[in-house]
């Protein structure tokens, strides 16, 4: 059995389209072998659409590893300390980042953050995203799992900002297709998308050997260095694609699609 592990936007489907025929095959045709799929993305549960849930996944693994599901339930769960959630507040106000902060209820943004987001996401996106769970306030939620920042003006290098941050913190490269000297993510640093894989590797009784990362991003980078088989779209950042074991095609020609196949096939073969 292999365990497959997919990231969201620019893997699953295009940036802001709709899910490809060809990822809807691909997660039919892992059934069809008797393997299990997952999410593993930088979105919280919340801000998963119901057109990805339809797809049937085992589980997954949210906020970039401090939420892991599977079989209906949460084997893992971490949230920042009120010590770090000050700490990290403090700093990105520090610097007058715009940001979106994950929540267990939603992801919270001013309206003006909000507008400005969008803005940023029509100019060189040249679309918005379907993201759910947007709460639009001024609160602060008390329990925070992950926080995007969003720089204004002429923006700050992500690699400054990594320098930066609170110890206890990482930063990578947000995965929304903004450049990243205009936006990030800033995780905790004792979890990626790669210990989420191991949470429910582990749940299972599989082996990392039977697991296959597939993403296009940079937050991606730990869990496809990970797992048995890492695979890069076609449409990947560089960084994700020099270190991956096999590089498919761009999501827009079945890039998805092309991968399990080639996933299962050497499954078959080994």
């Amino acid at each position: 059995m292999l365990y497959f592990f997919f990231d969201v936007d620019g893997t699953l489907l295009p940036f802001g389209k709709d899910i490809p025929e060809s990822t809807r095959r691909a997660i039919s045709l892992i059934r069809e072998h008797g393997s299990r799929s997952f999410l593993a993305t930088g979105r919280s549960l919340i801000e998963i659409p119901d057109a990805i849930r339809s797809l049937g996944f085992d589980g997954g693994v949210y906020s970039a590893g401090a939420t892991v599901e599977a079989a209906g339930h949460y084997i893992f769960r971490r949230r920042m300390t009120e010590a770090e959630r000050d700490s990290i507040l403090d700093y990105c106000r520090y610097h007058g980042f715009r940001m979106l902060i994950q929540s267990d209820d939603g992801t919270y943004i001013r309206k003006d953050d909000l507008e400005y987001w969008q803005s940023l996401l029509l100019r060189h996106v040249g679309r918005l995203l379907d993201i759910p769970g947007i709460k639009v306030t001024d609160s602060i939620p008390l329990s925070i799992i992950k926080l995007l920042y969003i720089c204004n003006g002429d923006g700050m290098p992500v690699e400054e900002v990594a320098a930066e941050v609170p110890a206890g913190f990482s930063v990578v490269a947000n995965t929304v297709g903004l450049p990243s000297h205009l936006m990030g993510e800033i995780v905790l640093s004792d979890i990626t998308k790669a210990t989420g894989i191991d949470s429910i590797l582990g749940f299972y009784g599989g082996s990392i050997e039977d697991a296959v990362a597939i993403g296009d991003g940079a937050n991606d980078i730990e869990m496809v260095a990970h797992a048995g088989l890492g695979i890069a779209m076609g449409n990947a950042d560089d960084s994700l694609k020099e270190i991956a074991g096999y590089i498919t095609d761009d999501i827009s020609d079945d890039g998805l699609l092309k991968a399990v196949e080639f996933a299962l096939f050497r499954s078959e073969t080994r």
